[in-house]
């Protein structure tokens, strides 16, 4: 396969195929969450110039940016021979067969991406998931970053931690190694109320939608009504408004 026009790509039944990125937001455009951005922007950028990266994982609330995040970082370092991959095969251990394709491009860099990840306490994939990004006899390409994006700090649903049983313990500690494969996680939090304003105020000026007090306050019941304030919900709010203007 020719990966030379393509910067991102689905794994699934075992085969690479080309995707379009089409709605993906320039950085500028992805508000409130600066902190976030400059940490994976340097992490990203150290890891196409050759350099020390990373493993990322991004987690926390939804619709406040993660997966748009991963998108516009395509964008700004496809010149830089980006090359983002979404892992979409229920088998985790066909992933030894895409690091063999991998290998074959050396010259391009890879984020192998999974999206809204998480395990029950019970399931066993996580150990193989957990392997293949590091443990496993054979590394992944130097060339691959991992990614993950989940609404779990810790990606599994865990009993608490208070309690002296040392099985408990042991138990508890091997799901919390699968966290400490990422060395940088990112955490994405609520949205204050300003912040969530600012978001309406920006997509609303998107589109050509004149913002008053009233508007304002029907945003913020938009986003009660709907569990909780994010950029996507001020976004849905926006185009509500446009289309029932």
């Amino acid at each position: 396969m020719n990966l030379n026009e393509k910067i991102a790509f689905r794994w699934l039944n075992n085969e690479l195929e080309p995707i379009e990125i089409k709605s993906a937001n320039k950085l500028d455009n992805l508000l409130c969450i600066n902190r976030q951005k400059m940490l994976a922007i340097k992490n990203v950028g150290s890891f196409v110039n050759g350099g020390p990266f990373l493993n990322m994982l991004l987690w926390g609330e939804k619709g406040c940016g993660k997966s748009s995040l991963i998108k516009s970082l395509g964008l700004k370092f496809k010149n830089d021979g980006l090359k983002i991959v979404e892992y979409l095969d229920d088998n985790i251990v066909a992933i030894f067969k895409l690091f063999k394709i991998i290998n074959n491009y050396p010259q391009y860099k890879f984020i192998v991406y999974f999206d809204d990840i998480s395990f029950d306490e019970d399931d066993v994939v996580f150990r193989r998931f957990k392997s293949a990004i590091e443990g496993s006899l054979e590394d992944p390409p130097e060339n691959v970053m991992f990614v993950v994006t989940s609404n779990r700090r810790h990606l599994i649903a865990e009993r608490s931690a208070d309690t002296n049983d040392i099985y408990s313990r042991d138990d508890i500690n091997e799901k919390s190694s699968l966290f400490a494969r990422f060395g940088l996680t990112i955490g994405f939090y609520p949205l204050k109320k300003s912040e969530y304003l600012d978001i309406v105020k920006f997509y609303l000026k998107q589109f050509n939608i004149n913002e008053n007090e009233e508007i304002l306050k029907e945003a913020e019941n938009f986003a009660i009504e709907r569990g909780g304030r994010s950029g996507r919900i001020a976004k849905q709010f926006a185009i509500y408004m446009l289309i029932s203007g």
